[in-house]
């Protein structure tokens, strides 16, 4: 029935149910989970107005209008290209034709920093489930599909997950059809933050901005997830979130009325965590089933 709005889950991490309320924002409440640290929205909206806000950027039904559309950040372009080039150092340093799909490009800026490494007979595609940011990128002559990653039919030798897990309900499930479409020693890279590992709301340098956001690991959480699925982390970067500029950008935030914690800068524990992985041999051997 379509007039169930809301609907209560046990933890998407460890599928227990013993949680306490973390973080209540926008009229949705974030718990966590007393057995892995996991913070998820209880209740969450249900399967139908989650994804109509992830085609539309808007939470018409659950959240009075408020948009989750946002808009392109051109200065992320170059942080992506430093971050991803020395990460990736060794692929570059080949020179060799490579194929790169990033899940919920937004924008764009992602592909564009990867463009900027890769050599120019190389394909880099970007999918995005959000109408108003494929149409943007397309404008802009981007590489950037409409769809899912169920609608994906050909592999890749890597794929990239950048500031999208909080939105991915089942990131177990996820992980499941990714290796599908993911080439025989190819590689997964995902950006996300270990807001899990904080013991307050507070030392968040952000929104949680619920319900958009549905999910929140702590780094057990996400090394959890990929090893359930196979995979083994190749390199780990964690990157300071709280800084003088975010210090900064939060204090307009909180004169906006946007419900921002303020916290004197590099204080927080907050980081943005950086992981590379890979399939684990005995994964790409058959051994490992789903």
């Amino acid at each position: 029935m379509k007039d169930k709005k809301t609907e209560l889950i046990s933890c998407p991490c460890c599928k227990k149910s013993e949680s306490y309320p973390w973080a209540v924002e926008n009229g949705f409440t974030a718990v966590k989970c007393l057995n892995c640290g996991f913070v998820y929205v209880n209740p969450r909206p249900v399967e139908f107005l989650i994804n109509d806000a992830v085609k539309t950027g808007v939470h018409s039904d659950v959240d009075h209008n408020r948009t989750a559309i946002a808009r392109r950040v051109k200065s992320n372009i170059p942080l992506y290209e430093k971050t991803i080039g020395e990460m990736y150092s060794d692929v570059w340093s080949e020179h060799k034709k490579i194929s790169w799909l990033d899940i919920g490009a937004g924008y764009g800026e992602f592909i564009e920093a990867i463009s900027r490494l890769a050599t120019s007979d190389s394909k880099i595609l970007g999918i995005e489930p959000m109408k108003p940011k494929v149409e943007n990128a397309l404008k802009r002559g981007l590489n950037i599909k409409e769809c899912y990653l169920k609608d994906i039919n050909e592999q890749f030798d890597y794929i990239s997950l950048v500031n999208v897990f909080s939105h991915i309900p089942e990131f177990d499930v996820f992980l499941i059809e990714l290796k599908k479409i993911l080439a025989p020693g190819g590689e997964f890279f995902m950006e996300t933050g270990n807001i899990g590992d904080l013991s307050s709301y507070k030392e968040v340098p952000s929104e949680l901005d619920l319900p958009d956001h549905l999910v929140f690991a702590g780094e057990e959480n996400i090394f959890t997830f990929l090893n359930n699925a196979g995979f083994e982390i190749v390199a780990i970067k964690r990157r300071r979130k709280d800084g003088f500029i975010n210090f900064a950008k939060s204090i307009i935030k909180k004169m906006m009325g946007r419900q921002i914690t303020l916290a004197l800068p590099y204080t927080s524990k907050y980081r943005s965590l950086l992981i590379r992985a890979k399939l684990k041999k005995s994964t790409i051997n058959g051994s490992i089933n789903e």
